[in-house]
């Protein structure tokens, strides 16, 4: 097999271009061959320069439309109000929705509970608010430690009365308290 040749000036080469793969002689690179070392090896090709420019408009975008529309959040956002109406009686009854009222207003439940006007009083009276008696909300700089000991009770008790609540408290979490 023949001795491979400086790609550029074809005298016998010393070494391969690891980033190219083109086989150089001592004058025409170092540690990589002096294409690879020139400025305008590192310039992006217009490929990539144009994925950047798709990548930012679809970016711009969800940021205007995150801007405009931004998602509901749980313990902030205000609550979702529904009007259970029973036959003959008027829509002015409100009530913020329990999971069960929410499971039973399906519509598979809801074309049994159509059929009874008792069962639509029912989740009338399944409807109700669901804000605990004895409840905290969490302001900035609160630890469950401080709560506690303000409330005089422990941690343990108010993790028993809110299964799944992260340690790292975040404000506007309401916790229900012994």
């Amino acid at each position: 097999m023949a001795e491979p040749t400086c790609h550029y000036c074809r005298r016998p080469a010393e070494e391969e271009c690891p980033a190219c793969g083109r086989f150089y002689c001592g004058e025409h690179g170092e540690d990589v061959c002096i294409r690879c070392l020139s400025p305008e090896a590192a310039i992006p090709s217009a490929t990539v320069f144009r994925g950047s420019l798709v990548l930012l408009v679809i970016a711009s975008v969800v940021a205007l439309f995150l801007w405009i529309d931004p998602p509901h959040q749980g313990a902030g956002s205000s609550p979702v109000i529904a009007t259970v109406t029973a036959p003959g009686q008027s829509t002015g009854a409100t009530a913020t929705p329990t999971p069960s009222a929410i499971a039973s207003a399906s519509p598979a439940a809801s074309a049994t509970n159509a059929a009874t006007p008792s069962a639509l009083a029912t989740s009338t009276a399944a409807v109700s608010p669901t804000t605990p008696a004895n409840s905290y909300t969490v302001v900035t700089g609160d630890t469950l430690e401080t709560i506690a000991k303000a409330h005089n009770t422990t941690t343990a008790q108010i993790q028993a009365l809110n299964p799944g609540l992260d340690p790292n408290l975040l404000p506007g979490t309401v916790l229900v308290m012994p």
